[in-house]
């Protein structure tokens, strides 16, 4: 009997102890978000409690008077502006027109705007951050630089605008002038820094040129003079990879910060799946480290990933298996797992497409290139509307 009361006594002493251990590391941990956030499903857009996304629904509600900045950082998918022109479509046939957003200083080879277009570029030097390296390369990974003093290009916004607020990104070690269809604008000296020259009100088409040394574009920021609505800036490179950004190293993150993003998209994931010697871990802290950079320089912007959609890298492989790449599936996992770590958002379009090699499907309907990794027009617009619907379900 006796031991039997000394064992009882034995556990609950052992319990007092787990209990006030337990109660002290309640009190030393501090508090902070678990890996495992609360998910908010619509449709294929998952929402990992991103923060910023009450913040977006609250000022596209008041996109009558508040200009909402949406920014899709991407590959060829949005490098021909079809996927993020058709969520344009979307978000400002709901809430208005804030203008074009920012765009390259020139044409790209391969690149289109749907709300764009440029005319043949005179005395004037292009770099692209797809084929080159430079320690200026910033947001965009494009520079401009004027070759003589005949140097000229025309933009034309073909959305409906009928006057823009322009801004150029540029760089100078002297002192110049930006010529904005006859307006002139003084250039400061920026000692080799990206700066945004003075907002100048420009017609929907406008001609651009230069006077000084050495004077470098990055690109122009667009806006509505009546500074509401909504503007989505597509900011694509075809072939690119996350690691992209990488290549711009000249403070792409702060240059953001300037244009006051309210929503970042990150869609990457179609070139990776491709490319073989891509080491899952290396891909999972280089996604986190841009994920990083844009939270530190745009807190209050919201942060979504667009995972890649279905694709065929073998053709003539027996079986789905053998034509998908081994690493599509992998990637997307991998992009999940980061937004959920990162209380950011997911839209899985490869699970919209339908899955595995669902791609082939598409194709057979008209809606996928030959290629079997790009989409028609009616593809694209196929998935935008997807989107849409699971995105206006988020904000609402």
């Amino acid at each position: 009997m006796n031991n039997k009361y000394a064992l009882l006594a034995g556990i609950s002493v052992a319990l007092l102890l787990t209990a006030a251990l337990t109660s002290c590391k309640k009190m030393v941990d501090p508090p902070a978000k678990v890996a495992t956030a609360n998910l908010t499903k619509t449709g294929q857009l998952l929402n990992y409690d991103e923060d910023g996304t009450a913040r977006l629904a609250k000022k596209l509600k008041n996109s009558a008077s508040e200009l909402t900045h949406v920014v899709v950082i991407g590959d060829s998918h949005t490098a021909a502006d079809f996927l993020s022109g058709q969520i344009r479509t979307q978000l400002q046939r709901q809430f208005g027109n804030g203008g074009v957003g920012f765009i390259s200083p020139l044409a790209v080879p391969g690149n289109r705007y749907g709300n764009v277009r440029f005319s043949k570029a005179t005395g004037w030097t292009l770099k692209s951050s797809r084929r080159n390296q430079d320690n200026a390369f910033t947001l965009g990974g494009n520079i401009a630089t004027s070759a003589n003093a005949n140097n000229r290009v025309r933009i034309s916004a073909t959305d409906g605008e009928f006057a823009l607020q322009a801004q150029a990104l540029y760089r100078t070690q002297s002192s110049a002038t930006l010529h904005l269809q006859n307006q002139a604008v003084a250039l400061a000296d920026t000692q080799g820094q990206w700066s945004l020259s003075d907002p100048t009100t420009v017609p929907a088409t406008f001609s651009v040129s230069v006077t000084g040394n050495d004077v470098q574009l990055g690109g122009f920021w667009l806006t509505s003079t009546g500074r509401r609505g909504v503007i989505v800036s597509a900011l694509g490179i075809n072939g690119a990879q996350i690691s992209m950004a990488d290549k711009w190293p000249a403070d792409w993150a702060g240059i953001l910060s300037q244009l006051h993003p309210d929503l970042v998209v990150l869609a990457y994931g179609t070139n990776e799946a491709f490319n073989t010697d891509l080491s899952l871990d290396e891909y999972r802290q280089t996604l986190r480290r841009q994920i990083g950079k844009i939270r530190q320089s745009s807190p209050e912007a919201a942060i979504m990933l667009i995972g890649p959609g279905s694709s065929i890298k073998n053709k003539s492989g027996i079986g789905c298996a053998q034509r998908q790449s081994p690493l599509l599936e992998p990637i997307i996992e991998v992009q999940k797992e980061v937004a959920r770590s990162e209380h950011a958002q997911f839209w899985n379009w490869f699970d919209f497409m339908g899955g595995a090699c669902s791609i082939e499907q598409w194709a057979s309907q008209g809606l996928a290139r030959p290629d079997l990794i790009h989409l028609s027009a009616g593809g694209y617009r196929r998935s935008a509307n997807g989107f849409w619907q699971a995105f206006s379900g988020q904000l609402n």
